[in-house]
């Protein structure tokens, strides 16, 4: 019993981190964003800020997987993105499945290899495409890739601050730090 009690408060800690690291990434982008990508492409300024939130929650689910700590944190966010997403569905049935498609795009430009482009510029593409700009200009895409990088620090300093960063011991090589925490490798 007790040991079901400790995974049960183990369970519930690990999904109010999740939910504290979405947090962060539901912060509305900033005005000047949003009229920037309204004039380039999106038409409004709804759909430019829709946009750039799904740019911002998947950038910061690639960071969950890319960067955390440990292989569950990706499942924690996972798991308290499609409860925000499930709410939102609720009350605009038209979102239901956008978030799904969004999160498929980024995911494929994030996977696509052997091309010369750095993952973030091909991450911002998919932002510019999204909102009407299928072929960007060097302008254009330099300032979706200043915005994605944002975001991209922005989930990187919520993953420190809600999991702690990795710290390793100075004198010792991480395979072996691991070995000893872990009993593997």
């Amino acid at each position: 019993m007790r040991g079901l009690l400790a995974a049960m408060q183990e369970k519930k800690r690990r999904q109010a981190l999740g939910e504290r690291y979405v947090e962060a990434l539901l912060k509305a982008s900033s005005a000047e964003d949003v009229q920037w990508l309204a004039s380039e492409g999106a038409k409004s300024d709804t759909l430019a800020r829709s946009e750039l939130a799904y740019a911002q929650r998947a950038i910061g689910l690639i960071v969950a997987e890319r960067d955390a700590l440990d292989d569950q944190t990706a499942a924690d966010v996972s798991h308290a993105l499609d409860a925000v997403v499930a709410k939102e569905a609720r009350s605009q049935r038209e979102t239901a499945g956008a978030w799904s498609e969004h999160w498929r795009d980024y995911a494929d430009a994030l996977a696509a290899r052997g091309r010369a482009e750095p993952p973030l510029g091909r991450i911002a593409r998919v932002l510019l495409r999204r909102c009407g700009v299928l072929e960007p200009n060097a302008e254009q895409l330099a300032r979706a890739v200043r915005i994605v990088t944002a975001f991209r620090h922005t989930a990187n300093d919520a993953l420190r601050a809600v999991y702690g960063a990795a710290s390793l011991p100075e004198d010792r090589a991480p395979s072996a730090w691991f070995r000893e925490k872990t009993g593997h490798g």
